[in-house]
């Protein structure tokens, strides 16, 4: 066994990842989520998602993922598919990741999906086997659920190569142990065969406390947040932050100003890492309330 203190990352030249806050909007009210912890609202300029990829795209070294969408649910945008086609113009060797709620995923937004050949992996977040639980926890009609079902099938036969996940925010709060087994039962035959894993690409993810009021940590968080060392995040707005959970952006990393690679090894950044790797994120009031590591 190590000790905690010995667990300490290096930051890589450039982001693994990127999220770009396309949309706040969604039309799902799932319990878990931390959007309803901010008044943030808006969705990015369409000019500014260009200036974006402009920027990453003369990156020495093409950028592994990005992510259209942050909290809200993408295809709400009416202009979704023209920030695909730019995503897979300008960022030819970059693999694209979805995560929808699948409540928008019909037969016209399938065809459209797979026609970027960069979309590589693709998110159904249900977090429920009963249909009951699944109501009362995310706000969406219970009809959603086949309807996802229909669409990864449909995707299984034009796009083989893309992957399939679907994932359930866990936590006694909301589901019964049964109801996660049943969950992975279900899905197991929908979803893609991980190899890496070997297993079906069901994920059950623990709900991290991450600051919300109705979940606190027991014992303090030491160990230093991956997140902060592998992706990076711009607001609708420009505002960066590089948490998985910060949907506030309440962690003060500045503004985009046309060079990411720039706010990456920035001081806030790098102070952020700094503190965190010095096993003191507890000096970080959204890092202390957080189990995510």
């Amino acid at each position: 066994m190590s000790s905690i203190t010995e667990i300490k990352y290096n930051t890589p030249s450039q982001p693994r990842q990127l999220r770009l806050d396309t949309t706040t909007a969604c039309n799902a009210r799932c319990l878990s989520c931390h959007r309803f912890l901010t008044k943030r609202k808006g969705e990015m300029p369409s000019e500014l998602i260009e200036q974006i990829l402009n920027d990453v795209s003369r990156w020495h070294k093409p950028l592994e993922e990005i992510v259209p969408v942050n909290y809200g649910e993408f295809f709400l945008r009416k202009d979704w598919f023209d920030i695909m086609r730019l995503i897979s113009r300008k960022l030819p060797n970059t693999e694209i990741t979805l995560a929808t709620n699948g409540a928008l995923v019909g037969q016209e937004t399938v065809m459209k999906l797979c026609q970027i050949p960069q979309v590589r992996v693709i998110n159904f977040s249900v977090d429920a086997y009963y249909d009951e639980t699944y109501e009362r926890f995310s706000g969406l009609p219970k009809e959603t659920i086949p309807k996802i079902r229909q669409a990864m099938a449909q995707i299984k036969i034009l796009r083989p190569d893309i992957r399939l996940k679907v994932s359930m925010v866990f936590d006694p709060v909301y589901q019964t142990d049964l109801e996660r087994d049943l969950f992975e039962w279900y899905w197991q035959g929908a979803v893609t065969w991980n190899p890496m894993l070997r297993k079906p690409d069901v994920w059950v993810i623990a709900a991290a406390s991450a600051g919300r009021p109705d979940k606190k940590p027991v014992h303090p968080v030491a160990l230093p947040c991956r997140s902060i060392f592998d992706a990076i995040v711009i607001g609708y707005d420009g505002k960066i932050s590089s948490c998985c959970f910060d949907a506030g952006f309440v962690i003060d990393l500045g503004y985009y100003k046309g060079n990411l690679l720039g706010s990456w090894h920035g001081p806030e950044l790098t102070e952020l890492r700094k503190t965190h790797n010095e096993h003191r994120r507890g000096e970080i009031e959204l890092c202390r309330k957080c189990t995510f590591a």
